[in-house]
């Protein structure tokens, strides 16, 4: 069904949990992976003098090192799997643009990524590449929850419903 899958990763522990599900999901559909990670433009003119430029250089320094790393993660779970891998690290600032870039650009047919599973206030000010990805993007994307955020959802809800029972 799905031939090429984009796997965005930020390098998080559920970033890394995300990875292994898609690529079991790639060797199950004989898929291939195109896996990326989107590094800081670092415009110094968006910066003005809040950042050095010595910086700002190491930051964009460690941008590569963290590419290497996060690219290298889901390569090794690929060729472990067998699963075809090609990896990408662009320079954007906007991740959820850079995603959607990307698997038009190496036309990919689906997007696989995770929810953080940040709700409420924080949602709402950090905003969700994952929302934002869904909502822009005309290729199919499937989120993955973690158990573990499905669990931390239903205790809210249950710990609310007692309260409402005590008010009652």
């Amino acid at each position: 069904m799905f031939q090429h899958i984009l796997l965005p990763t930020d390098g998080s522990q559920l970033s890394r949990e995300t990875a292994e599900r898609a690529v079991v999901f790639a060797r199950k559909n004989n898929s291939r992976v195109t896996a990326m990670y989107a590094k800081p433009a670092g415009h110094l003119e968006d910066d003005g003098d809040l950042v050095e430029p010595a910086v700002l250089e190491r930051m964009l320094s460690n941008a590569d090192v963290k590419a290497r790393e996060y690219l290298g993660f889901i390569k090794k779970l690929c060729k472990d799997a067998g699963v075809e891998c090609h990896a990408v690290a662009v320079v954007n600032d906007t991740p959820w643009e850079a995603i959607i870039d990307v698997a038009e650009e190496c036309d990919c047919d689906l997007i696989f990524m995770s929810k953080h599973g940040r709700g409420g206030l924080s949602s709402l000010l950090l905003g969700s590449e994952t929302y934002r990805v869904l909502t822009h993007s005309s290729i199919p994307v499937l989120v993955y929850r973690p158990r573990e955020l499905d669990e931390k959802r239903r205790r809210a809800k249950e710990k609310k419903r007692q309260k409402q029972k005590k008010k009652d």
